[in-house]
């Protein structure tokens, strides 16, 4: 096929460069270069060794040589927009698809699917980013890019102000600080090419796009926020005794007691942590009743007070144990309550018997312990050659005093959300078991202990760093304790009865 009479028409470069390329009365194509220029005519079926320099072949509306377009630099262009996207979708996609199929509350999940869309965009965005700095042959190409660095420059900015905001520097934050400096760049680039160009109705897609936001925004925060907010867990948590007995030869008293412990809720729990423990208190009868400096201070300390009763140390610890394995978990109808049986002599003397019984848990749709927390525990002490204990590690000094003996579970919590995890510095969950030593000034006697227990989150393992109460709200950490008493004589008398 020749060009016949038809004459070739060559336009003058555009704002980008480009040259129309004219066939007779119809385009046949753009051209960058002269190169290009013999592509496009080779397509349309111009012979390849046309002299283009031909006056009546070839009509040149503007200077032959001027070709002003620098492909290198078009070309980089195009590559830094497409890796900026792509990076972006790979976390958007990341994030994404972990809170579609793991994140513990609804909204959680319905961010995720909405991340999923955003790393879809983004995708559709680096494809149109090649055509736009290209030929543009896709009408939508402006506005798909436009569409594209608007949700990079929302969600970098998010990550990056979650992760200042949450004290941690290191990890991620420099991705989030090199997407935020990209946006930048990249809005410099789309406002300076109108890549806004083309889109129909532009007020009202921008107005729809506002209001679709804000509606989503809305739901997300209502779901995911707020109502995790205002339903809190329902765990109804009661100690009782039963029927005390005495043994054949009437000089043990067996005390029963029962610890109930169950999720009533709507929420799932995880349990961190649970001791309950039998201590007896001996005390005196006070004739003329006990002072009122005395009574003042029980109250105080919050103890219950008795006027003629006198609380006198040392106590015994007659009962401990825990109700629930550490990092059970216990859905809404779930009960982890447990039957004592608490032992002592007859003739214990004159006193209560009290039964104390402590609980820490943390919201399920709020965070997750890790699956090691179960299997974490570690003890201060260890067995010998010989099969004699040694105590080879002391807690923290804010919690017990060295030599005294304690066992340990911890963990990594993790947020609700894959992208909490990923901008929050990490925390660890522990519950440690305090078995302390006899030393003057102790209320327990000589050769005995008191046991507690004492829960809490912190920045590292070793529970150098624990967060303030503020700090742990967001995970839904509670502890609830509860406790009841009866006097000795009561219990003797009921069990003699029987």
């Amino acid at each position: 096929m020749t060009t016949g009479r038809q004459q070739i028409i060559v336009g003058a470069p555009d704002e980008r460069g480009l040259r129309e390329v004219r066939l007779g009365s119809g385009t046949v194509g753009r051209a960058w270069s002269p190169r290009d220029l013999r592509r496009i005519l080779r397509r349309a079926g111009v012979p390849a060794d046309l002299d283009l320099g031909h006056p009546g072949l070839v009509r040149w509306r503007a200077d032959p040589a001027d070709w002003p377009d620098r492909p290198w630099r078009r070309r980089a262009t195009a590559c830094a927009m497409a890796l900026g996207f792509l990076v972006s979708a790979a976390v958007l996609f990341r994030v994404g698809l972990t809170d579609a199929l793991r994140a513990l509350s609804f909204g959680g999940r319905v961010m995720g699917a909405v991340f999923l869309a955003g790393a879809l965009a983004e995708v559709a965005a680096a494809a149109a980013a090649v055509d736009f700095w290209g030929k543009r042959a896709v009408r939508y190409a402006g506005p798909c890019v436009l569409l594209g660095v608007t949700v990079v420059t929302v969600t970098s900015l998010v990550l990056l102000v979650l992760q200042w905001e949450g004290g941690h520097r290191s990890g991620r934050f420099w991705l989030w600080a090199a997407l935020v400096a990209w946006s930048f760049w990249a809005v410099w680039e789309v406002a300076r090419h109108k890549a806004w160009r083309g889109v129909p109705h532009p007020r009202g897609f921008a107005a729809g796009v506002a209001l679709s936001a804000l509606i989503g925004s809305a739901s997300l925060t209502y779901s995911a926020m707020y109502v995790p907010y205002v339903a809190p867990p329902k765990v109804p948590f009661v100690v009782s005794f039963g029927k005390p007995s005495l043994n054949a030869d009437r000089t043990r008293l067996f005390v029963p007691a029962h610890i109930t412990f169950r999720n009533e809720g709507s929420v799932s729990i995880f349990v961190v942590g649970t001791l309950w423990s039998a201590v007896f208190w001996p005390s005196t009868f006070r004739e003329q009743g006990t002072g009122r400096e005395y009574r003042r201070d029980e109250l105080a300390e919050g103890w219950d007070t008795h006027r003629q009763e006198e609380y006198s140390a040392p106590t015994r610890m007659l009962a401990a144990g825990q109700f629930a394995g550490a990092g059970s978990r216990l859905d809404p109808g779930d009960e982890s309550s447990r039957d004592v049986v608490v032992e002592a002599p007859a003739d214990l003397g004159q006193g209560r018997i009290q039964l104390n019984a402590k609980a820490s848990y943390i919201r399920a749709d709020r965070c997750k312990l890790a699956n090691s927390y179960r299997d974490s525990v570690q003890y201060s002490w260890r067995y010998g050659p010989t099969g004699r204990q040694q105590h080879v590690r002391d807690a923290p000094a804010w919690l017990a005093n060295p030599g005294d003996d304690y066992f340990r579970y911890t963990a990594r919590i993790y947020r609700s959300s894959a992208l909490m995890n990923m901008t929050q510095a990490p925390d660890w969950a522990a519950m440690w078991w305090v078995i302390p030593k006899w030393r003057e000034g102790e209320r327990f006697a000589p050769g005995d202990t008191d046991p507690f227990m004492e829960v809490h989150i912190a920045r590292d393992p070793d529970s150098r760093e624990v967060l303030s109460e503020d700090q742990q709200e967001p995970y839904g950490m509670k502890t609830v304790g509860t406790a009841a008493d009866q006097p000795v004589a009561l219990l003797r008398r009921a069990a003699e009865n029987s």
